[in-house]
Formats: C-alpha cells, sequence, structure tokens
C-alpha cells in the first residue's frame, strides 16, 4: 500500500512537520520497493526523476526545492497501477486531484496499461531503472511523463490532462487545425506562464496524446473503388483489376502529383482498427460491467427499450446458441451513409463512413 500523499500539497510550508513526515514515509516506501537500490530518482521540481541520488540527497531536495506537485503515481518508485492508497489525518484538505479531473486520465492509464507493473526490479536485485523498456513501456513512461508534468510550475493540472481536454473541444466545436494552432499560441503567448509546457501546434498536441490509441491507418484505394493498396499489394503502382493509376497526376503535364515529397493517392481509406477498440471497451474498469448488462440487469418485461428485446436478436440466440451462451460476446451492428462535408467549398467531396455499433451497452 502507497502512503498518503496529502502531502504534497503543503509545498508553501515545507519545514512544517506534516510536510517532512511525508518525506520520510515517502523514502521508507520507495527503498523498499526499490530493495537493493543505493540511489533513486530525485522527485523535485529541479530533477524531474531525471537525477538520482541517496536517500539524504532526494530528503534534501523535496524539502529545499519541493516535490513535483503532479508526480501523484510515483511508477519511478515502485508503486503499481491500481494499489491502494492509506488516508492520513495530518493533512485535512480534500483531495485536490479529483477536483481537478486528475484521477480520471489516471484512471484511463490504468485501463490502457493493466499489465504493466512498475515495480519493475529484476531477479537480481539491480535497479530496474537500468533496464531497457519494451515499447508497451515506452509508452507508457511518455505518458506518465505528461501525466506527471504540471501544465506550468505549481499548476493543479498536467499537460496531459490539459490537452485530452482541448481537444475533446476542439472536436466538439468543430475547430479547424489552424484555429486551434492559433488557440495554443494565444493561450501560450499571453494568459499562461512563459514556462508553460503547452505545445505550440495541433500537430504537436496529437503527439501527446497518440499513445492513448485514437490514431487510425491510411490505406490507398483504387479510384474505382475496385480494391485497397493493402498487405501483398501496398507496393503496387495501379490497380491490378482496371488497371488505374494509384497516383493523381497533373492535368497538363502528366507527371505524378507530389505533396511534401510524397505521391498523392487518388483514394485513401481512413481506417481505425477493430480489433483494439473491441479490446479497450473490456480494459475500462467502467464499460467492461456494462457489456453483459442486456444479460445480467435487462429488465425482460415484453417492451422494446434494447435491441436485447427484439426478434432479431432472439432469432439469432437461437440459431447461434454457442455464441450466445457467453454475454460477453460483442453484438454489432454496421451502418453507412454518405455525405458531401463543407459543401461550400471550393473542392467539395463525398465521404461514405462505415461505423460499427456495440449492441451490447445499455440504452
Amino acid at each position: 500500500m502507497a502512503p498518503d500523499k496529502k502531502w504534497m500539497e503543503l509545498i508553501h510550508d515545507r519545514l512544517d512537520n506534516a510536510y517532512k513526515l511525508g518525506v520520510n514515509n515517502f523514502l521508507d516506501f520507495a527503498f523498499t520497493r526499490l530493495r537493493e537500490a543505493r540511489v533513486i530518482r530525485c522527485p523535485c521540481i529541479k530533477c524531474c526523476n531525471t537525477s538520482s541520488g541517496t536517500r539524504e540527497m532526494v530528503k534534501s531536495h523535496l524539502i529545499v526545492h519541493e516535490i513535483i506537485q503532479n508526480y501523484t503515481f510515483w511508477y519511478h518508485h515502485g508503486e503499481k497501477l491500481g494499489e491502494p492508497q492509506s488516508n492520513s489525518e495530518d493533512v485535512e484538505d480534500d483531495d485536490i486531484e479529483e477536483a481537478y479531473g486528475e484521477d480520471k486520465i489516471h484512471g484511463i492509464l490504468r485501463d490502457l496499461y493493466p499489465n504493466f507493473d512498475a515495480d519493475n526490479t529484476n531477479i537480481d536485485g539491480n535497479d530496474f531503472l537500468e533496464e531497457e523498456p519494451n515499447l508497451e513501456a515506452k509508452k507508457f513512461y511518455r505518458l506518465l511523463k505528461d501525466f506527471e508534468q504540471p501544465l506550468y510550475q505549481n499548476s493543479k493540472v498536467s499537460k496531459l490532462s490539459t490537452m485530452v481536454k482541448l481537444l475533446h473541444i476542439k472536436s466538439i466545436g468543430c475547430w479547424s487545425h489552424e484555429s486551434f494552432t492559433m488557440f495554443l499560441k494565444m493561450l501560450k503567448e499571453d494568459l499562461l506562464p512563459a514556462e508553460s509546457n503547452l505545445p505550440d501546434s495541433y500537430y504537436e498536441a496529437k503527439k501527446i496524446i497518440r499513445d492513448l490509441g485514437l490514431s487510425y491507418k491510411k490505406i490507398d484505394a483504387c479510384k474505382n473503388n475496385c480494391m485497397l493498396y493493402w498487405k501483398d499489394d501496398k507496393f503496387l503502382e495501379s490497380c491490378k483489376v482496371c488497371g488505374a493509376s494509384r497516383w493523381k497526376e497533373d492535368k497538363h503535364s502528366g507527371e505524378t502529383k507530389f505533396k511534401s515529397g510524397k505521391k498523392i493517392a487518388h483514394k485513401i481509406l481512413r481506417y481505425f482498427p477493430l480489433k483494439p477498440r473491441l479490446q479497450r471497451l473490456f480494459m475500462s474498469s467502467k464499460i467492461s460491467s456494462l457489456m453483459t448488462w442486456h444479460q445480467e440487469k435487462r429488465v425482460d418485461n415484453g417492451m422494446m427499450r434494447h435491441p436485447a428485446d427484439s426478434m432479431a436478436w432472439k432469432k439469432f440466440d437461437e440459431l447461434h446458441q454457442s455464441f450466445a451462451v457467453e454475454p460477453r460476446n460483442v453484438r454489432l451492428g454496421l451502418a453507412s451513409d454518405g455525405f458531401q462535408p463543407f459543401g461550400s467549398s471550393r473542392t467539395p467531396y463525398n465521404i461514405w463512413p462505415v461505423v460499427l455499433i456495440p449492441y451490447n451497452l445499455p440504452p
């Protein structure tokens, strides 16, 4: 069990006994978890977990320089995801983290990486910090670094949670990439302190959240919809069905068009991989319990409130009994329709989204 962390809010009174006791409890926890390690990473605002030191050095730094405010998950010091926290009466303040939504971001990280073990000491007892992390761990470390990095010094909110919220607003507000970049620059230049960690552009903001798994794949397609340039066909230059060129050509010269040094495909399919998104439903601690709602909590009173009440659902169960016996099996509905976004623009185009809807969830 990790020690109480409310002492971390007492950074303006670091000579207070409660703060000193918290520092000692933190050091006891870290050196116990890291076993035979003689030095640990220093989480003061000067070192930011990039430098290591002895117990006395780290203690001195935490009292002189203060601890990083957003380093509330001590993954560099042996704490495990989901580990319970002890409570203390030394500090009476409410949980500041919850008020600012940081606990929600931490929960997302816990759902994304449920098997990640921060207590990563090897069998020889060597400091786990010396081991080369695998790809999954590197993604986790990048996210946790942004999670613990405050938006600016002494900020109550982290860089990661700020970008998640801003990008959400951009999405529901239908902001363009350019307007979002302009908004970031205005915040950074006119409202936030000069040393803030806010990114400079939409592109930089996307890089911060890429490891949350919200990306998609681009797959070139034949302009006549004959085939996808995918897997064994991804290097073909023309359609193997109709023979049409894969690339756009200049109307006058007939030469292939380029953009940023790359050829421009006639059509592009943007593919959101299905398998990891289905896995994500069961990785989420909140959503996973809802995936069996149709079997365990739905009231069957003859009224149509859920797809499970329909004759089509019941007929499917009769035909596929081995599938129906497991309520966690995901039932998907497929829908597609075409429309023309930005119809008033100079270069209108049609788009046909194909959407899969999970029917397991409650209405």
